[in-house]
């Protein structure tokens, strides 16, 4: 499946062409300059919105890890630990 940015691509491409042209006076149309601006902040947004969605799923991969990490601490290993410090643990009923 296609990124967003790569869905707008073509999109932002003629807005900016529009801009170019707008800026160097060969266009005058100021709705036209506006769409493009917007089409151009939005696409930004989107950018911004999948390098965070990125983020977040490397942050999220790590934490899997770390709680499979944890895995290997059970209850068991947690009473002897305390058996061994000189604490009693009393049996639940």
């Amino acid at each position: 499946m296609k990124k967003d940015s790569e869905l707008f691509r073509p999109l932002v491409i003629t807005a900016e062409k529009y801009l170019k042209d707008y800026c160097d006076e060969k266009q005058d149309d100021d709705e036209k300059a506006k769409v493009a601006l917007r089409v151009l902040s939005v696409y930004r947004r989107i950018l911004k919105v999948e390098k965070e969605r990125k983020e977040i799923k490397l942050e999220w991969e790590k934490l899997v890890k770390g709680v499979a990490g944890l895995g290997k601490f059970t209850k068991k290993s947690t009473k002897q630990k305390r058996w061994k410090a000189g604490e009693r643990i009393k049996p639940k009923p």
